[in-house]
């Protein structure tokens, strides 16, 4: 047993405690461990954390791929996902708009309904705020960042290579 999963199957052990705590103070440690980013979690949780990381499990689709075409791309493109919030879906739809202008096919995913993947979508974002866009696992940043890369062409290339 490696100690990675050494330390996931204490995580979940201190899960269940905090689960099992009776009134305020079962109510304070849900709470601290909810506002910390849920470092204590459920071994199905954690496991879903660990496939994240490796890249190995595609989101669950809150909104079907566009049905944007590349002409003459010969290569498949590099998963593309705007994650956002309720309260960032304006400036999302700002972010598609270069994606479309672009050709680029890409998912929309709110994270609204998900503690889990909000704190990972945060772990994994290098400081960037939603909504934020990844290529290929990957944060590549907020609109600014996203029009950059469109102008400079190094979009496409990121999306689906440079061959």
């Amino acid at each position: 047993m490696s100690l990675r999963d050494r330390l996931d199957a204490l995580r979940a052990e201190a899960h269940r405690a905090i689960d099992r705590m009776p009134g305020k103070t079962g109510d304070l440690a849900r709470k601290a461990n909810a506002a910390l980013g849920r470092p204590l979690a459920d071994a199905a949780e954690l496991a879903d954390r660990r496939a994240f990381e490796a890249h190995t499990t595609a989101p669950s689709s809150a909104a079907p791929a566009a049905p944007a075409a590349v002409a003459g791309a010969s290569r498949e493109a590099a998963p593309v996902i705007v994650y956002h919030m309720d309260k960032t879906r304006r400036d999302a739809a700002r972010l598609t708009e270069v994606l479309d202008g672009a050709g680029i096919p890409y998912k929309v995913m709110n994270l609204q309904e998900d503690p889990a993947a909000q704190s990972a979508v945060r772990r994994d974002s290098k400081g960037f705020r939603l909504p934020v866009v990844f290529i290929a696992g990957e944060a590549i940043g907020g609109r600014a960042e996203l029009a950059n890369l469109a102008a400079s062409g190094a979009l496409k290339k990121k999306v689906f290579g440079s061959g």
